[in-house]
């Protein structure tokens, strides 16, 4: 009865929400060369995203072998501050980051998809869509989307449910984030509607 008692209190311990900065990282080589500060990141943004529509900060959860959520994964903000943070950091690595409202253009972010779940694999998918438009003008000079979709982990581990890591959930969440943006910033036509 005491092993059992000490068991159920481990498990309600391991459940539970934990709230984590989600950084934006390079998941490519940046390079600033011949860059200039151009653009200025819109905010606030469209969030069309469906999961987890009821907490703004939701990333994603952590299911038991029947479905029921275990543990939750949360930015410690909400996800379009998350997600605007993420396009500005990329945009300054690449020396085209302007001071707001300076910039000559202005990049529009949509959010249609940004979760991670697990039930056995970690699953996380970022879907952004940008719109770059001449400030003066208010001009539409480029738009795209791109969907960034990535698994971790085998089908055969161990390492589910309670037993699951939310940093390793949070780990597969950011690669998508970093490489939906990374993939709309390095697009040859983004940079040739700057040089436009």
């Amino acid at each position: 009865m005491r092993l059992a008692s000490l068991l159920l209190v481990g498990l309600l311990a391991a459940c539970g929400t934990t709230q984590s900065p989600m950084a934006y990282a390079p998941t490519v080589p940046v390079s600033t060369t011949a860059s200039r500060p151009l653009v200025t990141v819109v905010e606030p943004m469209a969030n069309q995203r469906r999961a987890g529509s009821n907490d703004p900060r939701w990333i994603g959860t952590i299911r038991g072998g029947y479905g029921n959520p275990v543990k939750t994964l949360e930015a410690d903000r909400p996800v379009d501050q998350v997600v605007a943070s993420a396009f500005s950091d990329a945009l300054a690595s690449r020396g085209l980051q302007a001071a707001t409202r300076a910039g000559r253009y202005a990049l529009a972010i949509t959010i249609y998809q940004f979760d991670a779940n697990q039930y056995v694999r970690r699953e996380a998918t970022a879907d952004f869509g940008i719109r770059v438009t001449e400030r003066a003008t208010g001009r539409e000079v480029w738009s795209d989307r791109t969907k960034a979709y990535n698994v971790d982990g085998s089908i055969l581990s161990l390492s589910t449910g309670v037993f699951a890591s939310v940093d390793d959930l949070k780990r597969v969440a950011l690669r998508s984030m970093s490489e939906a943006v990374d993939t709309l910033l390095d697009k040859p036509g983004f940079r040739a509607a700057l040089r436009g």
